[in-house]
């Protein structure tokens, strides 16, 4: 009885380990095939590939435009404002008419100096005849001494006074050419601030208008003193380029050379002054103008490129994900990131030219997730420099 209670026994022990193994084994299959549902997916990224460019180092400021000609045209004679010749806003050349003056008192004191001289001519010729006559009568002693001495005074008097004459009808001359103001530069008229009819005088008042020359221009800018030994070094050995961005101008830069350092250092501010010329025969910028500028001193052989999106922000600085070839991420995070050219930046230390970055996607990632490129040219990437490169 006893034994066959004890297989009994048995039996019922390996059914009931049988009712406990298949659930087990039936669990961890299923836990198994969880584990395989759960796996995660390769993450969707953007690439471009690292390039290497020959970089322009330069110093990043802001300046405005300036004429080199500034002119404020002046009334030098008073009277009335009769005619003008020109409309606001005009581009006029040299020596073209503005304004004119109403010459009629000015052409009267001309003819009135000019018939002044005219006597006074007759006269001191007259004079000279007779101090000539007495030249004779003084060597056969005809005459005093005194009375030759007279003519002779007169004589050269009368010459003294033909010679004032003629500098009377020379001012009456200038002061009648004075009423014909012509334009001084080759530029652009601004606000006319007088009205023809009104009364003006010499060399007081408002000016007429104003006059400045756009072609070239002067872009003035600042930099910081400490940059100026780098500035004069480069400028020993080459002129200085510029390029010039002005606000809210899609068509530049424009380019042009560094003109000139300012004599001193402005000690309140800590910068210095310095003034390129920009050539503008398209007349595309303009005097007053803000821009943008960047002072070209030296240039970055081979440097490397990747777009700006590469590059992130993180608790230990910069960094940026490198795609391996079995499309794996790797995180470069001991990057050294130099300057911006266009929609790139130099990165200085931590890739090479070749290698392909993550340009969008980079939240998803980390260290040797497996990717999917999902946009790019037809091998799949971009290239650093395609956008944002002139």
């Amino acid at each position: 009885m006893n034994k066959i209670h004890g297989k009994c026994r048995c039996r019922f022990w390996l059914m009931a380990g049988q009712g406990v193994l298949l659930p087990i084994v039936l669990l961890l299959a299923g836990c198994s095939k969880k584990q395989e549902t759960q796996e995660i997916p390769p993450r969707p990224v953007k690439v471009a590939t690292a390039i290497t460019k020959d970089v322009p180092i330069y110093i990043d400021t802001f300046g405005t435009f300036a004429a080199p000609n500034n002119v404020d045209i002046i009334c030098q004679a008073t009277g009335k404002i009769k005619e003008v010749y020109f409309k606001e806003g005009q581009e006029v050349k040299a020596d073209t008419p503005l304004f004119t003056i109403d010459p009629k008192e000015y052409q009267a004191e001309l003819s009135k100096s000019k018939a002044a001289l005219a006597a006074d001519k007759v006269d001191a010729n007259l004079k000279y005849e007779i101090f000539k006559r007495n030249e004779k009568l003084i060597e056969k002693k005809l005459i005093s001494q005194q009375d030759f001495d007279t003519y002779k005074t007169d004589a050269a008097a009368a010459q003294a006074r033909v010679a004032l004459d003629q500098a009377t009808v020379d001012l009456a001359q200038i002061n009648l050419n004075y009423c014909l103001i012509t334009s001084p530069i080759d530029g652009v008229t601004g606000k006319r601030l007088v009205d023809p009819g009104n009364i003006v005088t010499a060399n007081s008042g408002n000016p007429l208008v104003n006059i400045k020359s756009v072609d070239p221009l002067y872009i003035d800018f600042s930099i910081p003193e400490r940059k100026l030994s780098g500035v004069k070094a480069a400028m020993a050995s080459a002129t200085l380029k510029v390029e010039i961005s002005p606000a809210g101008d899609t068509d530049g830069p424009y380019s042009g050379d560094l003109q000139m350092i300012d004599n001193t250092v402005d000690d309140t501010t800590g910068t210095i002054a310095l003034r390129a010329t920009i050539p503008n025969p398209d007349r595309v910028l303009w005097p007053g103008q803000f821009a943008n500028v960047k002072l070209i001193v030296s240039t970055m052989k081979d440097a490397i490129l990747v777009p700006i999106s590469a590059v992130l922000l993180g608790q230990k600085g910069m960094y940026l994900y490198v795609i391996t070839g079995d499309n794996k991420a790797d995180l470069r995070d001991k990057i050294t990131v130099g300057q911006g050219e266009g929609g790139n930046l130099v990165i200085e230390k931590g890739i090479k030219a070749g290698e392909k970055v993550v340009t969008s996607g980079q939240m998803g990632l980390s260290p040797g997730a497996l990717v999917r490129i999902t946009t790019g040219d037809k091998k799949g990437e971009g290239e650093a420099g395609k956008s944002g490169e002139k």
